[in-house]
C-alpha cells in the first residue's frame, strides 16, 4: 500500500477565499421541501462570488456552523453590491440549530423541529 493521505485539517488554506460579513439571516419554511437559509449583506467587490459553506462533522453538533465565504473571481473590482445567497438546510442542522459565521461576527439561530402530524384514535 502507498503512503497515507494527509488529514484534511493539515492541507494548506486556499488564498482566494475569505470569510465575509453579512447583514441578516433568515430561515424560510417553503411550501414544499425543507428549510431554506437566506443570508444577505453588502459585498465590497463586484466580482466577489459569495457562497455558504457548511462545516463537516463526524457527529451532529449543537449548532452546525455555516461560513459566509467570498471568492474573488477576477482582479477585485471595487463596488458596493448587495448579495443574497441561499442554502437548503436538509443536511445541515445541529441538535439545537445553526450558527452563521462571517469575518467579524457570528449569529446563532435556534431551529425548532417541524410539527409532527399526529392522529388520535377515538
Amino acid at each position: 500500500m502507498g503512503a497515507l493521505e494527509p488529514f484534511f485539517e493539515s492541507l494548506p488554506f486556499a488564498q482566494a477565499c475569505r470569510r465575509i460579513d453579512f447583514d441578516s439571516i433568515e430561515v424560510r419554511e417553503p411550501t414544499r421541501g425543507g428549510r431554506m437559509l437566506l443570508v444577505s449583506g453588502i459585498k465590497r467587490w463586484a466580482d466577489l462570488r459569495v457562497t455558504l459553506e457548511p462545516m463537516s462533522y463526524r457527529e451532529t453538533p449543537d449548532f452546525w456552523v455555516i461560513e459566509v465565504v467570498g471568492r474573488l473571481a477576477a482582479s477585485g473590482l471595487p463596488a458596493m453590491v448587495d448579495f443574497c445567497v441561499a442554502l437548503p438546510l436538509d443536511s445541515f442542522q445541529g441538535r439545537l440549530g445553526i450558527e452563521i459565521v462571517g469575518a467579524t461576527k457570528s449569529e446563532r439561530k435556534v431551529l425548532t423541529s417541524a410539527p409532527i402530524a399526529s392522529s388520535t384514535a377515538g
